[in-house]
């Protein structure tokens, strides 16, 4: 650095892409990957009078989306406005400045292509807010991409292009700097960093942090280079430092796009000498509205301060933690608590030129609580969803801890607290507030009102009631146990009584299918009375199969599953078999006897038994001739209670329908 400045080779500090680099672009369109998305160039003639269209598609997906329409501004505002935005993106690169936002535009007006429009520190800036470029930030990283660029000028095309696939994820081909070395001329830190080549760097950007502290931001600064053997050595003068102070800086070079490779090795430059570090002369605090706290100190100057710590804690003792880091000659912080009526303690570190700290003395601070009493939340809403309510509200009151939700049965004001502190989070929507409570009922409308709670733990006042209706879906159990008998023509069903296990049933309904893939339909008179366990159908047909199900409605109108199918065949006539009676049972120390009444039927020929116990399907126990009286079955158990239908079988070895179950506990 010396040599340089010796031989008089400052010459050369001059903006260093106007002599390392020549702003470039593409010669066509093209796409290439950067920080916040895909930088598409559309293509070197400005579109006066004239559009650009972009479409993009993924590498999934079969067919081009349009997501852009590019023109050359029409103004200076419209393109301040591109350029600002664009900006936002390409933090690497330089904003434009006014000066050049007239350039661009005096350009734009006076010629028909871009060549000469470019700059390398901002190119993506300018060719964005120039309407030549799109970036394409709706995308997800690491995903393929293809885009199709047309252009369109006194209604034809001009050309259309499918550009090449490409990953979204950026590729760089940039030095890593290696540190030489820092001096201080006339207050000003110089700061020297070497790379064999630049590679793609165009730019580099400098980053200075308070020696201690690693609280890096972008400055500027006056940049340069010098070329020599041993590679490009990059420089920096930064004027702007404060006098007995100390900084660690780093470097990090720039593409033409944007993109950034790993930071430089770290300089620390300053004022070194060692110097003991005088004691804080007077360190007070003070409370402040709206839950602040004010500290103030008195240093002396006259040495080497790099960084001011602050350190909190609800301990006395322990638990302390650094809450922010300040420049050298701050002599105030105003620190905002969340909570009121407890006491805080801080303490401040000081540190030195070389490295020595020194620590304040503890002081205690404390909030004074505000008692007045916070308003009542705001748009109130409610509504049923399937396990319940659902409440929401607005509230932006500071100085809240929060909510407490609060119910009472529709038509009385006893109100009960239904939930516990709601934490206040200062958001901009709304507050919910599930209440799933299993003492709801369906049906039952319930009225809710809010009441906040300030730091100092005082309620505030209660908002508005709102009434719901909890959106819960009752539960009834589907009718079982569906038998049918078919009596003089009539088709007798009956069911399971489910009037005594649902307290809230209203009935049944009757669905019956008259072929094997027909509809179901529901039966004449719609729902039956819940004391109805049984139907009669008298206009079933000779001849005809019918299928029939049972459900049940609650008072809420909620309909069960359907139990149990039967399907029946009614018989023509003179294939028909009468309906045996329910046998008789009787049970002696080796089993159960079943009987039944002398057959009326001369066209009997068999007896088939069935048998069922615990909820189970019947099963078929024994096919007898129709001369026998009874039947014994000493296949059981003790302590069961089993159940017992017959069947008859006529000479053409048909089975007619079963007589009605009879139970017998053994």
């Amino acid at each position: 650095m010396k040599n340089y400045l010796k031989y008089g080779a400052f010459i050369f500090l001059v903006a260093l892409n106007t002599l390392i680099v020549k702003a470039q672009k593409f010669e066509s369109p093209g796409v290439v990957a950067v920080e916040k998305g895909l930088f598409v160039y559309a293509g070197g003639e400005l579109p006066k009078h004239a559009y650009y269209t972009i479409e993009r598609k993924a590498d999934d997906e079969r067919k081009f989306v349009a997501i852009a329409r590019l023109t050359a501004p029409e103004s200076l505002a419209v393109l301040h406005n591109r350029g600002s935005q664009a900006s936002q993106s390409f933090t690497n690169l330089i904003p434009l400045t006014g000066n050049n936002e007239k350039r661009i535009l005096n350009y734009i007006q006076n010629n028909v292509s871009d060549d000469s429009l470019y700059r390398a520190e901002n190119l993506p800036i300018i060719a964005i807010a120039s309407g030549t470029a799109y970036l394409d930030t709706l995308i997800k990283k690491d995903k393929r991409y293809q885009y199709k660029i047309s252009f369109y000028k006194n209604g034809a095309t001009v050309f259309q292009k499918e550009l090449a696939t490409i990953q979204n994820k950026v590729l760089t081909n940039l030095p890593k700097p290696e540190t030489l070395s820092s001096d201080i001329v006339n207050d000003a830190v110089y700061l020297e960093w070497l790379i064999p080549n630049k590679k793609d760097m165009v730019i580099f950007n400098v980053y200075r942090a308070y020696f201690g502290t690693t609280d890096f931001k972008k400055i500027k600064t006056k940049k340069g280079y010098a070329d020599s053997g041993d590679g490009l050595h990059l420089i920096a003068i930064d004027s702007s430092t404060e006098k007995s102070s100390l900084y660690k800086y780093y470097i990090q070079p720039v593409d033409l796009y944007g993109n950034t490779s790993e930071i430089s090795e770290i300089i620390t430059a300053g004022k070194l000498e060692e110097a003991p570090i005088n004691p804080v002369l007077n360190l007070q605090s003070s409370a402040l509205p709206d839950h602040k706290i004010k500290l103030v100190w008195k240093i002396d100057t006259s040495k080497i301060i790099t960084n001011i710590q602050v350190f909190r804690s609800k301990d006395y003792d322990q638990n302390f933690v650094s809450i922010v880091n300040l420049p050298p000659e701050t002599r105030e912080y105003i620190d905002i608590l969340p909570e009121a009526s407890e006491n805080s303690y801080y303490y401040l570190v000081i540190s030195g030129g070389t490295g020595q700290e020194f620590m304040s003395s503890k002081i205690a601070a404390m909030i004074k609580a505000d008692s007045n009493i916070l308003p009542s939340p705001e748009d109130l809403q409610g509504r049923g969803i399937t396990k319940g309510t659902e409440i929401k509200w607005l509230y932006d009151e500071p100085y809240t801890n929060g909510f407490y939700i609060y119910r009472a049965l529709s038509g009385t004001d006893r109100f009960y607290q239904v939930s516990n502190l709601i934490p206040f989070d200062n958001r901009s929507d709304y507050y919910t507030f599930k209440d799933t409570d299993k003492n709801l009922k369906p049906g039952e409308p319930y009225r809710y009102t809010i009441r906040p709670e300030n730091d100092a733990y005082i309620l505030g006042k209660a908002s508005y009631t709102v009434e719901v209706i909890p959106g819960l879906k009752t539960t009834i159990e589907a009718p079982q146990k569906l038998r049918s008998v078919l009596r003089n023509g009539i088709l007798e069903l009956y069911w399971e009584d489910l009037s005594q296990s649902e307290t809230n049933l209203l009935g049944y309904k009757i669905y019956r299918r008259d072929t094997d893939n027909g509809p179901w339909k529901i039966m004449p008179n719609d729902t039956l009375k819940y004391y109805k366990n049984y139907f009669y159908d008298n206009t079933v047909k000779a001849g005809e199969n019918y299928s029939y199900k049972i459900a049940a409605i609650d008072i809420f109108g909620s309909e069960s599953n359907a139990g149990n199918t039967v399907t029946v065949a009614i018989e023509k006539q003179n294939d028909q078999i009468s309906v045996p009676n329910p046998p008789l049972l009787f049970k002696n120390s080796k089993g159960i006897r079943i009987s039944w009444n002398q057959l009326a039927s001369q066209n009997i020929q068999k007896i088939k038994i069935y048998r069922s116990s615990d909820n189970l399907k019947s099963i078929l126990l024994e096919t007898i001739s129709a001369d026998a009286e009874n039947y014994f079955d000493s296949s059981i158990e003790k302590g069961k209670l089993y159940y017992y239908k017959i069947s008859f079988i006529n000479d053409n070895g048909k089975e007619g329908n079963t007589s009605r179950e009879v139970s017998i506990k053994y």
